[in-house]
């Protein structure tokens, strides 16, 4: 019997020198006629809850994307937020791409995460300064590697707008895996030790994209689950307004 050897991930290791065939250029010519500009940053929401409180709370200015897209009138349509259609880093490029495409350059995730330590509980939030890649997308547009980096600059934004407000926060690296129910305790455990604050879904990936295309991104989390070797602790029922208190966060370091 004849096995096979580890294949590289991905696969063909030359790929990240190869252009690819399907662009976002492409596929916008394709399926938009002329596409609304949208702001020059934009937060990345991954909850319907929170993109009805923008819409209502807020004066907005809606522009087309895959699902939905405002840009806030106060800051003069630089800033917006957009809709992602679903979760997880696969489907980050799907929005992302062509966002770029059509002139935006900084973007922050935003959205409720697991916690992994003890003392980062419901209504903390947590600026991400790097994502340990534990899922696929990061490894089609970079080389190999354990971390990917957010963009130093915006994390620093980030930071003043919560220090002007005395918010309480963290800054911090995060677990990015698309494997929702294959968190184990021993990597819940050895990622603690490592220092990393959070686990997520998609900022290896909004992180690996901006790098690629050259823009810059962060990432701005709340709390809604708390991981633990004793056990698992959901409150994803109250988050509501601490998502809403992290969009505002998010604005003022946008347009600070």
């Amino acid at each position: 019997m004849t096995f096979l050897g580890r294949m590289p991930y991905p696969n063909s290791p030359g790929k990240h020198d190869w252009e690819a065939l399907i662009t976002p250029r492409a596929s916008l010519d394709y399926f938009h006629d002329e596409p609304d500009p949208v702001p020059k940053s934009l937060v990345l929401c991954f909850h319907d809850g929170l993109l009805d409180h923008v819409a209502e709370s807020y004066a907005v200015t809606g522009f087309e994307t895959w699902d939905t897209g405002y840009a806030l009138d106060t800051t003069d349509g630089r800033v917006g937020i957009v809709r992602v259609p679903g979760v997880g880093a696969p489907v980050t490029p799907l929005v992302m791409e062509k966002l770029i495409a059509r002139g935006a350059d900084r973007f922050l995730a935003l959205g409720h995460v697991g916690s992994l330590r003890p003392d980062v509980v419901l209504g903390d939030l947590v600026i991400v300064d790097r994502a340990l890649r534990d899922e696929g997308t990061s490894h089609h547009y970079l080389d190999a590697g354990t971390y990917v980096d957010a963009t130093p600059a915006l994390c620093g934004q980030l930071e003043a707008a919560l220090d002007a407000v005395d918010d309480t926060y963290h800054t911090g690296p995060t677990w990015t895996t698309d494997a929702i129910y294959r968190e184990t305790v021993p990597e819940i455990e050895r990622y603690r030790e490592d220092g990393i604050v959070t686990v997520d879904m998609e900022a290896a990936a909004v992180f690996a994209i901006a790098e690629r295309r050259g823009v810059d991104a962060s990432a701005l989390f709340t709390i809604s689950d708390h991981l633990d070797p004793s056990g698992w602790e959901p409150r994803f029922a109250e988050t509501d307004e601490h998502l809403e208190r992290a969009f505002a966060r998010a604005v003022a370091a946008l347009t600070g």
